[in-house]
């Protein structure tokens, strides 16, 4: 489904659009919304990965190696 909708934008972001075909248009914008959204959700999830991390103690490579190799003993045929 598609909405028809009026924006308000810089003069700059105008010549940009305005040397586009009118076809195009509509798919360069909706493209820059949904990159721009994406973008945005993982740098949300980042800071709360940040977040998480400076809370939670740290783990040593040794010990995730192990949980590894524990991990696929229990998979194991």
């Amino acid at each position: 489904m598609t909405r028809r909708v009026r924006i308000t934008m810089s003069d700059d972001a105008w010549r940009v659009i305005e040397k586009l075909p009118r076809g195009a248009r509509s798919r360069a914008v909706n493209s820059a919304i949904l990159d721009w959204s994406r973008a945005a959700a993982r740098r949300q999830a980042a800071a709360r990965m940040d977040a998480l991390r400076s809370r939670l103690p740290a783990v040593g490579t040794d010990e995730i190696v192990g949980w590894i190799r524990e991990q696929r003993e229990r998979e194991a045929p």
